[in-house]
């Protein structure tokens, strides 16, 4: 590669990696909603239904500001090869994310859906990191990839339903929150290999 290409090359990942934040960070947050009310409700009767309400709401309540607080930050940018490697990463984990819980519920093991969904979406963002080096993604990535095969083995019915949904949610809001707090302070870590 050309000297004069390369930092071409890792301006494009270091605008990659501020819309990957932006854009992930809004999903991840939206999914951490879901995960909270779903694990909130599993619990059921008037402390499930309030856990709910307040986890979904506390989350609702992050999504927006961090979504305020980083409006503009991250411009779609230009550069073909990590778009459709994150593209194609995420079309394949959404893939996964319908086929896992179908062959679950067809196994009779209703329950191992939301761990079967949560186990797609930790190889997703250890593959990001992998492309775009967001170290903060690394460590929930790992969490979701060994976590639900972990509570897969120890729990079951209610109580990995409960455990998963509120885990995983949590995590989601947690690496959403930390995405949006580096954008919007611009304290990205340089692209280091």
């Amino acid at each position: 590669m050309p000297a004069d290409t390369i930092p071409t090359a890792e301006a494009a990942r270091r605008a990659w990696r501020r819309r990957v934040l932006r854009v992930g960070g809004i999903i991840q947050g939206c999914f951490a909603i879901f995960w909270l009310v779903r694990g909130g409700l599993a619990i059921g009767n008037q402390l499930g239904l309030t856990m709910a309400v307040a986890l979904g709401g506390g989350a609702l309540v992050v999504l927006i500001h961090g979504i305020r607080t980083t409006a503009g930050l991250a411009p779609r940018p230009t550069g073909a090869d990590v778009e459709r490697s994150i593209t194609v990463a995420t079309v394949v984990e959404l893939v996964a994310a319908f086929v896992l819980p179908a062959i679950v519920i067809a196994a009779g093991r209703s329950d191992l859906t939301l761990p079967s969904i949560a186990l797609t979406i930790g190889p997703l963002l250890l593959w990001i990191d992998h492309k775009l080096l967001t170290v903060q993604y690394r460590t929930v990535g790992w969490a979701l990839t060994i976590g639900p095969i972990v509570l897969a083995l120890t729990l079951s019915g209610t109580e990995l339903v409960v455990t998963t949904g509120l885990t995983a949610g949590a995590l989601l809001l947690f690496s959403a929150a930390n995405g949006f707090s580096l954008l919007a302070s611009n304290k990205l870590e340089p692209i280091v290999e």
